[in-house]
């Protein structure tokens, strides 16, 4: 199978019989050029099937009015439904959207190289970003927010959630509902979200007077949490907090292949809500947040950075939790 070669303003030229230079101009609309010259050379082009340069235009104009995206996991539903939310909002502010994903925890800067060549507008990342990113961000004048998770060591504009709140709230649900030895299973402990949904989890714990067992709490250590789980199920866990919801549902599909029912012998909670985007069989109990009004408030950010309209000083805007109450706990 062949393919011809893309179409040049050359070709165009040629076919019309101008210049390229005239070509160019005409292609961008500029008044020096007669509208009938124009619009000739626009339906020539078109019926050429010519597709403009827009990584050209932009390093003329000085924006690709483009925002990339960056997580780490492309089957994971929250960071689409967000991504899909980011998007719409973006779209109207005459922005497009690219997507990185990031196979790693953290958001290193040697994942910036493709972003920053491809002369980006601004960044949003679900990871936490290193120091050298960021850094390698300011200095490329590249505007960079952090949605979802805070770094409380990088001076950063940031949208979260409350997370300790999070825990805590689950370790009281779980209580209030006769849960007495609590498990949680969080991703890598380098991930500050992750620890600071296990000290509200334990606080709440402690608060009530139950055992805060160490062997109870787990901090994944690699892709794969089954060997942890196993350990909190033979320590007789009857309920246990995951650090999201695929990690839940996962647990979820686990713990029925050992012959044990949830929410009969072990209640489990999630992260994120997904499901009030998103449809599930498994109808799962989690810790839900205002999405819409998260992302509102991510876009606005971003856009006043790359407009220039926000003063100096990262922002760090925290929201607030809930229990959307499930089937599984």
């Amino acid at each position: 199978m062949s393919f011809r070669k893309k179409i040049r303003l050359i070709d165009i030229a040629r076919a019309c019989g101008y210049s390229v230079n005239t070509v160019s101009r005409a292609l961008r609309d500029k008044e020096d050029i007669g509208k009938e010259t124009r619009e000739k050379i626009k339906k020539i082009s078109a019926e050429m099937g010519y597709l403009p340069n827009t990584i050209a235009s932009s390093l003329r104009c000085g924006s690709t009015h483009t925002i990339a995206i960056v997580f780490d996991n492309m089957i994971n539903p929250y960071f689409m439904i967000m991504a899909d939310k980011i998007h719409y909002r973006l779209d109207r502010h005459g922005y497009a959207t690219m997507i990185f994903a990031v196979y790693d925890n953290k958001f290193r800067s040697t994942a910036l190289a493709p972003i920053v060549s491809r002369q980006v507008d601004g960044i949003i990342t679900f990871l936490e970003p290193e120091p050298e990113t960021v850094e390698i961000c300011r200095k490329n004048k590249i505007p960079l927010l952090l949605l979802g998770r805070q770094d409380s060591r990088l001076a950063i504009d940031a949208i979260y959630t409350n997370d300790y709140l999070g825990g805590y709230k689950v370790g009281k649900y779980l209580i209030d509902r006769g849960a007495r030895n609590i498990g949680y299973l969080g991703a890598p402990e380098t991930i500050e979200c992750a620890v600071r949904r296990f000290n509200g989890l334990k606080a709440a714990i402690v608060e009530a007077g139950l055992p805060a067992r160490d062997e109870n709490f787990r901090f994944m250590t690699s892709p794969s949490f089954r060997d942890d789980l196993d350990i909190l199920i033979k320590n007789g866990v009857d309920a246990i907090f995951f650090f999201n919801d695929v990690m839940a549902l996962e647990g979820i599909k686990i713990i029925h292949e050992k012959g044990l029912k949830v929410p009969g012998d072990i209640k489990v909670i999630g992260y994120d809500g997904i499901e009030s985007d998103f449809i599930i069989p498994n109808n799962i109990t989690s810790v839900s947040s205002n999405k819409e009004e998260i992302v509102d408030r991510a876009v606005r950010i971003i856009m006043e950075r790359i407009n220039g309209e926000t003063a100096a000083g990262a922002q760090a805007v925290e929201f607030p939790v809930d229990i959307k109450k499930g089937a599984s706990a």
